[in-house]
Order: C-alpha cells, then structure tokens, then sequence
C-alpha cells in the first residue's frame, strides 16, 4: 500500500506599485481662485461651527450629570477625557500677578499677621485689599517679582489625580485601537500578530488580556501547548514579583518537585524508582497494585510541572505526603479487578483518554540504504589475499609461479 500526500500550493502573489501618472498642470483663473478660496472657508466655517456646537453639547451634558449626580463639572469632564485638555494647555508662562500673591501671603506668613481668610476667600480678599498696591507697581517691580517667584514654581511639582477606573480605561481604550490597527494591517499586508499584556502593578485591577489574529487563533493552545490565561498570570507574577523573587523561588521549586517525583521509592523499593504520572494506571497501578489515596482536589492529578507552577501548591502536597494525609493503598485482586473495569469503562464513554505515542509521518514507507564505496559488505571474504610464508626452510619451499610453471609444462618432456 503506497500512501499520497496532497498539498494545495498557493499562488504567489506580488504586489507591485504602480507608477504615478503624470499630472497636468492647469493654470486657474482669477474667478476660478477666487471661487475656490470662497469654498474653502465656507468649508472652515461650517468645520468650526460644528466643532462649536458639539462642544456646547457636551457641554451641557457634563452639567447634566454633575447636577443629577452631585459631582463637580472638572471630575465629570476628566470622566469623559475632556479635562486632558485643559491641563495640558496650561499657561506655562508665570506672571506678575500670580507673583505678587505669591509675595503678599509669603509676607503675612512671615510677619504671623493672617488677614486673608484661608481657603476659596482668600483670593477674594486679595483682590479688595492689594489691587491698588499692584496697580502702583512699575514694570521694573514686576519683573524683579517674577524673577523670584519662577525658582519657586520649579521647585513646585503639578500632579494630576487620577482614578483607578480612568487609568483602567486608558489601558482598554488604547488596547482596542491597537487591536484594530493590528486587524487592519493583517487585511492589508497578511502580517499575523500575537499580543499578551499583563498589568505590572497591583494598584490598578486589571486581568490580562490576550489578542491573537485569525492565522494564530489557536497556535498557542495546539502547537505549543500553552494556556493563554496561564501564560498571562506567569508574565503578570514575573512583572510584579521581578527577576530576583523568580529565581529565588526557582531552586525552592525544583527542589519540592524532585522530592514529590521520587516518593514512589516508598511503594517500589528501588532508589531510582521515579513517579509515573503519563501512564500511571498501566506503569503503577498495574504493576504494584496500589494507588494513591487523599490527593487534593484543587490540584489535577497529572505532571506538577504542568499542573501547577505555584511553588504554595508544591509545599501544600509535600506537607500533606509527610503527614500523611496522602498515602499508598495496596489493592487486592478483586479491588483491582474493579478498578480495571471502571478504568475501561470510562475510557469507552471518552471520560479519559489514553495516552499514545505520535504515529512517524512515514509510517508503511520502505526505508533504502544507499551504499557507497567506502562502505564494506556484511558477507565479503574475511582472510587476505595474499598469506605469508611462516617457513624457516624458505630454499625447499617451491614457489607458487614454479608450480604453475611445471603443470604448464610439456607432458614429454617430463617423461624424459
């Protein structure tokens, strides 16, 4: 029986940009300019006109809800990302009335003589009682005012409060257009993308958050074995605990597993004895008759290193092994009988799966060796070709060309 591959090929495509077609130039003329100038701010007007209104909507709606929900018109509109832009557009530039404050409440501070109210009354009551002194000052004043007032404002540090739930959105805003500039750039190029992002902080509670296109939907799960979710909460662990607390905790983990692989030496006896977890049924179970008694529920019951990663779960077994919580229960026949029959049975109703070897791609195929010169024959002649002689007396030995000489020789004349 021969057996055939099919492959589909697909067809190469390559995409070449054409060339720009030259353009004419055209000579407009003063009525045609004028038109176009004319259009294009009537364009302008109605942009900025329906800029103008939108913002007056919105407006509106932030007043809205500050009034139905008892919250100030600045916390509703950094809700709605529209405050960004007022503090980013800050004046940076200091000025001398926002120095001369600065001076006057330095001075009563100074002098212990507080009559300006504290708190949103205080620049009320600087305006009433310093204007006219401020008034008076000369531009020299000002700027000598300035001067010592910007070493101050350097010094002074602007932040911006932000909430948790504005941060979160920042992050899934963001990851939504990347998700679609991704998208688009796969439809256009045929460029597939893998994106994992996990949150490095414990302040904000964000999970992580996995992106795949179509072409690499399923390449982690089936090709590399790997959990997405799983994968996401050890880059999350690792951005958070950071590279020493990992290889901390990597010897502490390699050590527990070792002493959790080697405990079937208690049951077998034999120093290299090491736990079966693929094919335990058939290479344990079978073999010794006894099973494992008192294994947790939280934890499945298969390799621990793919099972759990969590160095906690490895303790938990060890110490619950030690105590005897865990334990090998020896079987009787008739136990084991039983055992065997609920092993079969859940394996015809597809509850458990046997685990195979991968059947090689070239399975049934004849497998020629090709021979080469140098190689030698498995049935070639074993002695030499040409044998020594071992003779002292080499004089009465007749060589082999004599006696070929002699048999080649006339019969009469060796009757003569």
């Amino acid at each position: 029986m021969s057996s055939q591959s099919f492959f589909v090929q697909k067809g190469q495509r390559r995409l070449v940009q054409p060339h720009p077609q030259p353009r004419t130039k055209v000579t407009l003329t003063p009525e045609a300019c004028e038109e176009l100038l004319a259009q294009r701010r009537s364009k302008n007007k109605r942009f900025k006109q329906d800029l103008k209104n939108t913002w007056q909507t919105i407006n509106d709606a932030a007043k809205t809800i500050t009034l139905a929900n008892h919250k100030s018109v600045d916390c509703v509109q950094r809700e709605l990302y529209i405050g960004h832009s007022a503090f980013r557009s800050r004046r940076t530039k200091p000025s001398a009335w926002n120095a001369f404050c600065w001076k006057k409440k330095r001075e009563q501070k100074e002098q212990g003589d507080d009559q300006l109210p504290g708190g949103k009354g205080a620049l009320l009551a600087l305006v009433q009682q310093a204007s006219e002194e401020y008034k008076s000052l000369s531009m020299e004043e000002k700027k000598a005012l300035i001067d010592e007032y910007v070493p101050y404002k350097e010094r002074k540090a602007f932040g911006l409060r932000a909430t948790a739930k504005s941060k979160v959105n920042d992050v899934t805003m963001t990851l939504k257009a990347v998700k679609d500039e991704l998208t688009s750039l796969q439809f256009c190029t045929g460029t597939e993308t893998l994106l994992y992002t996990a949150c490095g902080s414990t302040d904000l509670p964000l999970r992580g958050v996995t992106f795949a296109t179509e072409g690499l939907a399923n390449f982690m799960g089936t090709v590399m074995r790997v959990d997405n979710q799983d994968f996401v909460s050890k880059m999350e662990g690792f951005t958070i605990c950071g590279v020493k607390v990992i290889n901390n905790a990597s010897p502490k983990y390699e050590a527990r597993s070792e002493e959790l692989s080697t405990l079937s030496y208690e049951i077998t006896g034999q120093p290299s004895a090491q736990m079966q977890w693929t094919h335990y049924f058939c290479n344990i179970v079978g073999c010794y008759l006894v099973i494992i008694k008192g294994w947790p529920e939280c934890i499945p019951f298969t390799n621990l290193r793919t099972a759990s990663s969590a160095l906690p779960d490895l303790e938990l077994l060890l110490r619950l092994w030690e105590s005897g919580g865990i334990f090998w229960k020896k079987l009787s026949e008739a136990e084991y009988e039983a055992l065997c029959h609920e092993h079969d049975a859940k394996l015809n109703s597809g509850e458990l799966v046997e685990h195979t070897r991968k059947t090689h791609s070239d399975k049934g195929a004849k497998h020629t060796c090709q021979k080469t010169t140098a190689q030698k024959s498995n049935h070639g002649f074993k002695s030499a070709e040409i044998v020594p002689s071992n003779t002292e007396d080499e004089g009465t030995h007749t060589p082999a060309s004599e006696d070929i000489n002699i048999e080649q020789m006339n019969p009469a004349e060796t009757e003569l």
